[in-house]
């Protein structure tokens, strides 16, 4: 009988044991996820923060327009006067001029009535001028003397943005409305390049910002017939349904909520934050990966786990130990051989023992190394990403100066030589040249400095035919060294272009040059630049009979420091650096592989009336052989 009870409370304790390690594992990689969901929480809030706050930024930096411009006068006159023709092209010049100076989307004057009679864009094919936006509540809130304020999508354009406006106010009464657009699509690609899912909801609940386009136009909530007749009213966003965002379970960690079985992560878990923005009625929800939280409870349970066997193998060794001992105290001289046997395993038992812990011991260090060192490598990657930054940047410069630089040398020598020979006016030319070619490196570090600040260059008519005989004149070293016939064809129909003169023959040396450079060696070497019309653009194109660009070059051609020059011959720069300047001015620059063999770059350009244009010197260089 006692030996019965002695079983059963050997099991009961057996079980409470086991209940006990079973807890501490659970309460482990509890605490754990607890303790790192808890900082992924504070750096989700922080993140949104962030996110907000780009988000104002990039709507109130226009908040001004409007009030600005509906204190100008000829906008109240407009609006006594809207049939006044010459009073219509001055409003509209007006607004055109302050929005490009903002650099805001488009700015247009509203009449009572919602119609249009102004707008920055009067001279597109998409002008507001004529519309009726009677129907947009930013419209009815400023007629009635505030300010108005509504995201949509163009009813015109089929362009998303958020409307400002504000009321013109005449002998204290509301005369019109001006309003201005503002385009967020910049914002949703920085947004697109993050690791975080952003999403901003209106107060319907209808995801219209985000970044990932695919979460665009859906619902977190089911939209009630009263809202879907609204945003039908205001023609907000162009859609007949909202498809539901399929959020899936949550749970509270760290004060976010972790959600699985979601649209935004349908094989995995994430942490949500909510940020409302009040000013709008909107609200910003942040998702970011919640498998730290999933690794740091599973890493705790692993580790409690083992530490409770081995604490389990300690106990069980005490235990026999015990039982041997009391046995050999039964049996001492029966035994004593038996006893020094035990002793002997128990020795090498405790050493195992001791093995597996100083195992246990490297693991853990070894752990910790790791650790240190992913995080010196994460360092080391900043740092290289920083450094590769300064390094394209000095490359670039280095790029651009040095063709100028050559030139000058060679005018420098040229004087020389006239001036030996006497030929002071000669000499006296290609010293004014030498000062524009200093003019020339003033201008390129100016428009580095530019581009640091984020500047755009004004751009006005130029002469094509002026700027390239200007830079055939800088590569004329080059020209005489490679032996290639150049051959400059440009039709006097198609070359007045919108381009800003010093920038647009930075484009054609580099053009050029690489031309020279594709036909390097061959006897028949030639280069070709022609130009024509296509509608309101003039293309020019540099050709040249070299051997053409391969499928993976064409592909890469206008890659950072891509090249196909052999190794100290070529930056990989020119290129990306000209298709760049071409962007800034809205022109496209583009390769292709000639049917007739060589390639052909396509410099395509807004046109220019012909007599209003900029021109460079077309005076060649006088050289002395």
């Amino acid at each position: 009988m006692r030996s019965n009870r002695i079983t059963a409370l050997g099991a009961v304790l057996s079980a409470l044991l086991a209940a006990a390690a079973v807890f501490a594992v659970l309460e482990a990689g509890e605490m754990a996820e607890a303790r790192v969901g808890e900082r992924l929480a504070s750096d989700a809030r922080h993140r949104a923060e962030i996110y907000a706050q780009s988000l104002e930024g990039a709507i109130e930096r226009f908040g001004y327009l409007p009030a600005a411009a509906a204190l100008d006068e000829n906008v109240k006159r407009l609006l006594a006067t809207p049939s006044d023709g010459e009073q219509v092209a001055r409003v509209n010049a007006y607004l055109e001029t302050l929005n490009r100076a903002a650099g805001g989307t488009v700015l247009y004057l509203l009449a009572p009535g919602g119609m249009t009679i102004a707008a920055s864009n009067w001279n597109t094919p998409e002008t507001y001028v004529g519309t009726d936006f009677s129907y947009r509540p930013y419209y009815t809130e400023a007629m009635a003397g505030g300010t108005g304020r509504f995201y949509a999508v163009g009813t015109l354009t089929g362009v998303p943005g958020y409307f400002i406006s504000a009321p013109v106010m005449v002998d204290g009464k509301v005369a019109g409305v001006v309003a201005t657009k503002v385009n967020l699509d910049p914002l949703e690609a920085v947004w697109h390049e993050a690791a975080d899912t952003v999403l901003v909801a209106d107060e319907h609940g209808i995801v219209f910002l985000a970044s990932d386009p695919k979460f665009k136009f859906r619902a977190l909530r089911p939209v009630d017939a009263t809202a879907a007749a609204e945003m039908a009213r205001t023609r907000q966003y162009g859609h007949k349904s909202y498809p539901l965002l399929r959020m899936g379970r949550a749970e509270d960690e760290g004060g976010l909520k972790v959600l699985s079985g979601s649209d935004i992560s349908p094989a995995g878990l994430v942490l949500r934050d909510e940020k409302d923005l009040p000013t709008y009625d909107w609200q910003l929800q942040l998702f970011t990966d919640a498998a730290p939280v999933v690794l740091a409870g599973r890493s705790a349970r692993i580790g409690m786990t083992l530490a409770l066997v081995i604490l389990g193998l300690v106990g069980l060794y005490w235990r026999q130990h015990l039982r041997r001992a009391r046995e050999t105290l039964a049996a001492q001289a029966a035994l004593a051989a038996a006893h020094r046997e035990l002793e002997g395993k128990v020795a090498e038992r405790t050493a195992d023992l001791s093995a597996a812990n100083t195992r246990l011991a490297a693991e853990i260090e070894e752990r910790r190394r790791a650790e240190s060192e992913l995080r010196a490598a994460q360092d080391e990657l900043v740092q290289a990403a920083k450094m590769a930054t300064l390094g394209q940047m000095a490359a670039g410069v280095t790029h651009e100066l040095n063709q100028p630089l050559t030139a000058l040398r060679a005018l420098a020598d040229n004087t020389a030589k006239l001036l030996q020979h006497g030929r002071e006016e000669d000499a006296e030319a290609n010293l004014a040249r030498i000062a524009a070619l200093v003019d020339r490196l003033g201008k390129i570090t100016g428009q580095l400095r530019a581009f640091a600040r984020r500047t755009s260059s004004e751009k006005g008519p130029v002469d094509a035919a002026a700027v390239l005989a200007e830079s055939l004149a800088i590569l004329a070293p080059r020209l005489r060294a490679s032996g290639a016939r150049v051959v400059s064809a440009l039709n006097p129909d198609a070359a007045q272009v919108m381009f800003e003169p010093i920038r647009l023959s930075q484009v054609l040396v580099n053009l050029v040059g690489n031309a020279l450079d594709a036909v390097k060696g061959r006897p028949d070497a030639a280069v070709r630049i022609v130009s024509h019309r296509e509608g309101g653009r003039i293309v020019l194109t540099v050709e040249d009979n070299g051997p053409g660009l391969s499928d993976g070059a064409a592909e890469r051609i206008f890659d950072p420091f891509f090249t196909t020059k052999p190794a100290g011959e070529g930056l990989g720069l020119g290129l990306p650096i000209s298709l760049a300047i071409a962007r800034d001015f809205g022109a496209t620059l583009t390769a292709r592989t000639r049917a007739e063999g060589g390639t052909a770059f396509d410099l395509a350009m807004d046109a220019a009336e012909a007599e209003a244009h900029l021109t460079l010197p077309a005076e060649p260089l006088r050289h002395v052989s």
